[in-house]
């Protein structure tokens, strides 16, 4: 299992989206907890970052397999 930290601003945030995008916002980080290597993680060219795509909204996000 893996650790997710979500940032405060990034809460804050997920208040304001409309609600299905929300629902589908909080699956993905759920699933990323559990197995990461099943959704649409992409890397950042340039930046060391991931994206993972839910919808028309990109999460953007630091993966450290070491600590999981």
């Amino acid at each position: 299992m893996w650790r997710v930290n979500v940032d405060e601003a990034v809460e804050r945030r997920l208040k304001k989206i409309p609600n299905p995008d929300k629902k589908r916002i909080q699956h993905a980080i759920d699933i990323l907890e559990y197995n990461p290597e099943i959704l649409d993680i992409k890397p950042l060219i340039g930046h060391g970052s991931y994206r993972l795509r839910v919808g028309s909204w990109r999460l953007l996000m630091d993966i450290f397999e070491e600590e999981k």
